[in-house]
């Protein structure tokens, strides 16, 4: 397992010591080690002590109740990591770690429940559309509770949406929603320096029909990610202001992602992510790297402001 022995200082427990816990059971076990590498080599450069836990290991919270640690920095995604289940753990442990608490993170990573509350606060949301032989194709088949596009298909035609349905529940319950074609954008938000603040937003240019996995984390897919996006200053102010209206109302801690598509200038509300990527090549440490904010910076701030 990557980094499973990655340790700054010789301490092996104690108040000053850290954990981070990285891997976990989901389909995005890979990318939560990315995350963690970004992570560790903030730790490492600011001269702090940690230890690498794998939650997907049955004793791992054995390993961080033995360690003692001042705080928990979570670079996990997917379910139990990011869907409350491991927060809850923690919290009853009254373990200190990084990002939002159980019920916001339950709440934030599904699809259907996020966008109907968003939806409530009169902010534009896909439609939602239920099973059946008469969906207006083209829309968007996704898995209900996971990231970093796993098992989502646009579906164009009615023959292509069983194998669609069946991709998408591998991942467990599904979703399908009104497929919006527009300009694809994303915006960070943080709390991390004394106020609510929202990142400049990147916007995503695919050179494939979806913003999948692929597009995300190769190189080679030639995905263009354009940070700050070229977009008009007002429809950039109305997304940012949306964002933070969102963490607010959510009740987020640290950091988010909210992720938008916009349509005849209308910002369309997609899904919030609690525990978005930290790998070199995630949306959100662009944006930080282009609101002049270094990763060792923002790693600092996140032990200072964990709860």
């Amino acid at each position: 397992m990557p980094y499973m022995h990655l340790v700054a200082g010789s301490n092996p427990a104690g108040p000053t010591m850290l954990v981070v816990l990285a891997g976990g059971p989901s389909a995005e076990r890979e990318v939560s080690f990315w995350s963690a590498k970004t992570i560790c080599d903030s730790l490492t450069k600011l001269g702090e002590k940690f230890i690498i836990v794998d939650p997907a290991q049955t004793d791992w919270l054995q390993q961080v109740k033995a360690i003692k640690p001042r705080s928990v920095l979570i670079a996990l995604h997917g379910p139990f990591g990011e869907d409350g289940q491991l927060q809850k753990i923690l919290e009853k442990e009254g373990i200190v770690f990084s990002g939002s608490d159980s019920r916001v993170s339950a709440l934030a990573i599904n699809k259907e429940k996020a966008k109907k509350l968003v939806g409530e606060w009169g902010i534009v949301t896909p439609k939602n559309y239920r099973k059946g032989n008469h969906l207006p194709y083209p829309v968007v088949v996704k898995p209900l509770t996971n990231g970093s596009s796993f098992g989502v298909t646009i579906v164009r035609n009615r023959t292509a949406f069983s194998p669609a349905l069946a991709e998408a529940s591998k991942f467990g319950q599904t979703i399908i929603e009104e497929y919006i074609n527009g300009t694809e954008l994303t915006c960070g938000v943080i709390d991390v320096f004394g106020k609510i603040q929202a990142l400049p937003l990147v916007e995503i240019r695919p050179n494939r029909q979806l913003f999948d996995f692929a597009a995300k984390y190769d190189a080679e897919s030639g995905c263009q990610e354009i940070c700050p996006a070229p977009i008009d200053g007002v429809l950039t102010e109305n997304i940012q202001e949306q964002s933070i209206k969102i963490y607010k109302s959510l009740g987020c801690r640290q950091y988010a992602r909210v992720d938008w598509i916009v349509r005849n200038s209308t910002p369309y509300f997609l899904e919030i992510n609690t525990l978005p990527g930290l790998t070199k090549n995630s949306l959100i440490v662009k944006e930080l790297r282009a609101a002049g904010i270094t990763m060792e910076l923002f790693v600092e701030h996140l032990l200072v402001t964990a709860k």
